[in-house]
This record gives structure tokens, C-alpha cells and sequence, in this order.
């Protein structure tokens, strides 16, 4: 195999083992080594029918010829947010939220991350074997970096919160729906605006004196690391058994 591929397919892989790393460490009951490989697999290979139903929907959306703006919204909310939130969401559940290893629910955001890491290291693999040219290898450290710290880390937070609003509903049968639905709500639209203010054609257009539109997808998730890890907290002190 080529040196240069062993050298991507490392850097694709590491951010989201780093990641995984980190969030294990958030509770206080290490989950099977098993459970979790599974559940990082699972949310890998989600990635294929992502793949066919996001190219699928951008054809069929390119032809409607709608304002620039309002396809990038469309296509952030309602192909790359929905879609890859709601794969995610059943790489989960099927692998592992049904099962008795949920005891705790910390156990449920702490999955839907794992499988997003999953999710998230397919996405890298793709980027850095297929769909990108490095002119020298710093190139491709500084693009390992800078998913480390937006995209893959997105991907989790995205999923922990909707993780985290499904536990709560759970301990709250009476706001149960609603509950979920913002947690889906809140998961889809700031990974959608995440990935809207990335979009090369609005970066150009807010470039200026404070900055570009790239800041404000930094801002992302920025705030959802500071929210989710002081759920996180909150949540893992409540003990029982939760099924979904």
C-alpha cells in the first residue's frame, strides 16, 4: 500500500478515536469494550446509504433552480442535518439503546456520540483518500487538525445532544415528544448553519473586517462543547435504569 494512504488513513482516523477518548472518560461506569466497538462500526457504516440518499436528494434539489441562499438552507436543514442526524440516530438505537447495557442514562447522549465518531471517521476517510490532493504533508496535518476541532467534533456534539434531550425524555414522560423533538431540532439546525457557514460562496461573501462566516461555525461548537459537557455532568449524576 501506497506510504502516503497509511499516512492519510491515520490522520482520518485519528480525530475521531481522540475524540472517543475523551468522551468515555465522562462516565463513571466504563461501558464493554465490545458494546462500544460496535456501536463506532455500526455509525461507520451508516455512512453508505448517507452517502446514496444525500447525492440522490442534492440532484433532485439542484433542479428545482432555487436562490443560492435558500439551496444552501435547504440543503443544511433538510439533506446533509436530517439525513445524517437521523442515520446516526438509528445506528444508535439498533446497535445499542435497545439493549440492557443502557443502565444509566448517561449511557444514551454517550452512544449517540460514539456512533457519530464512527460516522464522523468514515466521512474523514473519504475526504482524505478520495476527495482531496495534499502538495505536501503539513497540508494534510493541518486539515486533520482542523476537523479535529469542527467537523468530527460537530458530528458528536450534534448527536450527544439529541442523546442528551432522548434521556430526558425518558425521566419526563409527560413532555416525553416534545422533548425529542427539540433535541432533533437543536441536533439538525446547528449542523446545519454549522455547515451553511461554511459554504465557499458565504465565507466569500462575509469575508471582511471582523472576520468570516467560518467564525461563526467555530461559535457552533464552541457553544455546544460548553453545553453539552455541563449536561453531561448534570446527567450522569441521576441514577437508573433507562430503556428506550
Amino acid at each position: 500500500m501506497d506510504k502516503d494512504i497509511i499516512n492519510y488513513i491515520i490522520l482520518a482516523t485519528l480525530p475521531g478515536l481522540i475524540w472517543l477518548l475523551f468522551f468515555l472518560k465522562k462516565d463513571v461506569l466504563p461501558e464493554p469494550k465490545r458494546q462500544i466497538i460496535k456501536v463506532f462500526i455500526c455509525g461507520f457504516f451508516v455512512s453508505i446509504p448517507v452517502v446514496i440518499f444525500e447525492l440522490y436528494l442534492l440532484k433532485e434539489l439542484g433542479t428545482l433552480n432555487l436562490p443560492e441562499k435558500n439551496f444552501l438552507l435547504i440543503k443544511g436543514i433538510f439533506v446533509i442535518g436530517l439525513i445524517e442526524e437521523l442515520f446516526k440516530y438509528v445506528a444508535a438505537r439498533y446497535s445499542i439503546l435497545k439493549s440492557s447495557h443502557i443502565d444509566e442514562p448517561i449511557d444514551i447522549p454517550l452512544y449517540m456520540i460514539i456512533a457519530a465518531l464512527g460516522f464522523a471517521t468514515a466521512e474523514n476517510l473519504i475526504i482524505f483518500c478520495y476527495g482531496q490532493t495534499f502538495p505536501t504533508f503539513s497540508d494534510s496535518l493541518i486539515l486533520a487538525f482542523t476537523r479535529f476541532i469542527t467537523s468530527t467534533l460537530l458530528h458528536a456534539l450534534a448527536s450527544g445532544i439529541i442523546g442528551l434531550f432522548l434521556a430526558l425524555a425518558f425521566y419526563n414522560t409527560k413532555f416525553r415528544k416534545i422533548l425529542i423533538l427539540i433535541g432533533f431540532s437543536l441536533g439538525i439546525l446547528t449542523h446545519a448553519l454549522f455547515n451553511f457557514f461554511l459554504e465557499p460562496s458565504i465565507i466569500k461573501e462575509t469575508t471582511g473586517e471582523w472576520g468570516s462566516s467560518s467564525l461563526y461555525s467555530l461559535f457552533i461548537v464552541f457553544f455546544l462543547f460548553i453545553v453539552l459537557s455541563l449536561f453531561l455532568k448534570k446527567i450522569k449524576k441521576i441514577k437508573g435504569v433507562c430503556k428506550i
